[in-house]
């Protein structure tokens, strides 16, 4: 039975706020280039539709006992390696700690839920990529239950592969660290009022960020699937941007990201400021009193009786706009279907354009990490092929 969940896995910042169709599905390249890792879209622990995995090895610092988890999802809205405390069988990371020696337990908050659970260190092996001592959140660790007032309520926190959808989230968005909110006290005191203002350094890192090269941002490549959807495909994500001939900007187009890495997206002559681009969201999102909702099951969804063309407008570095085109079909009918990846999912949002899987499909799309340099200049930025 599918999911119909509506997945926006944009990271809240604490600190400011073609391919072919009907049960066909496209098998993922090979991975040749030495920055390159498969990445699929399929069904996965929960059931959802248009979440995109890779797999994701963590091992104790510096030693040579591992585990490797599959079905992490990728996610450029959020900063930062989470795993679920199941995924990780027991294997004995080690505890990033304060000065008072005090376990480091973080609130991730998402559009949508938050993840609760303490920091631990990791290396992190992506593909060939690694990333050393890498603080990551342990997601429900079971010494970890009670999730203080100033998180949000124990019933919105991710505790499952149902509620991620995943065994875990890796986040490869557009910031070095998290800027969360970080807790250090006696598990006893119940976190109520022990939050700290954790260093940049110690709090959850985006692990390309930290590998030794192609270490300026992502890009993701998944083919494109006719209107009726697909039931898998396979695509690739890239590290790193301009440092090989496999991830060149080239001719894509650029848009420059503000310090909360927002842009601006005008849509039926609305300037939407608070746009992302997120392969986190399994739809786009955003507000058209025009377009039916859904109801029941697929409640969160938009449900047109006849499949509507739209269009929104990007606007691009130098001021310059590119006009997007996209299709909203109907959410009921396509999660009817024997597939699991559309690019015509949508839905209402509160705010702003969200960019979600369905852009992802048929393109290029790079990310670019704040304070990194490209061709196009530094971060925070996004770019994409049409």
């Amino acid at each position: 039975m599918k999911t119909t969940l509506c997945f926006l896995l944009t990271m809240l910042l604490v600190a400011c706020g073609g391919g072919s169709g009907g049960e066909s599905s496209t098998e993922p390249p090979q991975a040749k280039a030495n920055n390159v890792v498969a990445v699929t879209v399929e069904t996965g622990p929960g059931n959802n539709i248009n979440i995109p995995y890779v797999t994701v090895t963590v091992c104790i610092p510096g030693a040579s006992r591992c585990q490797t988890i599959d079905r992490v999802l990728v996610d450029t809205g959020s900063t930062g390696l989470r795993l679920l405390s199941s995924a990780l069988s027991g294997l004995p990371l080690p505890a990033q700690t304060t000065s008072t020696s005090n376990t480091v337990v973080e609130c991730g908050q998402f559009i949508n839920f938050v993840t609760w659970g303490p920091v631990k260190l990791a290396d992190v092996l992506i593909g060939e990529k690694r990333a050393n001592n890498v603080p990551i959140q342990v997601v429900a660790d079971p010494a970890y239950t009670v999730i203080p007032h100033s998180c949000g309520w124990t019933d919105s926190a991710a505790t499952t592969t149902a509620d991620l959808g995943a065994n875990g989230i890796l986040g490869v968005g557009l910031f070095v660290n998290d800027g969360q909110l970080y807790y250090s006290c006696n598990p006893s005191s119940r976190f109520n009022d022990c939050t700290t203002n954790l260093a940049a350094t110690q709090q959850v890192q985006n692990p390309v960020a930290l590998f030794a090269s192609d270490n300026n941002g992502v890009v993701l490549q998944l083919p494109g699937v006719a209107a009726g959807g697909s039931v898998r495909v396979g695509g690739q994500m890239v590290f790193g941007i301009d440092t090989q001939a496999n991830n060149q900007l080239g001719n894509a187009r650029v848009i420059q990201a503000d310090a909360s890495g927002f842009f601006t997206t005008t849509y039926k002559g609305v300037a939407l400021r608070n746009s992302f681009i997120d392969s986190g969201s399994n739809g786009l999102y955003f507000d058209d009193a025009s377009l039916a909702p859904c109801t029941g099951s697929s409640a969160g969804f938009y449900c047109p009786t006849s499949t509507q063309s739209l269009s929104a407008t990007m606007t691009l570095k130098g001021n310059t706009t590119d006009i997007v085109r996209f299709e909203v079909g109907n959410a009921t009918s396509l999660i009817a279907s024997p597939n699991w990846v559309f690019n015509n999912l949508a839905g209402p949002s509160g705010d702003g354009f969200d960019w979600g899987l369905p852009f992802f499909l048929g393109r290029s799309v790079y990310t670019v990490i704040e304070g990194r340099s490209t061709s196009a200049g530094p971060g925070p930025l996004y770019a994409y092929t049409n």
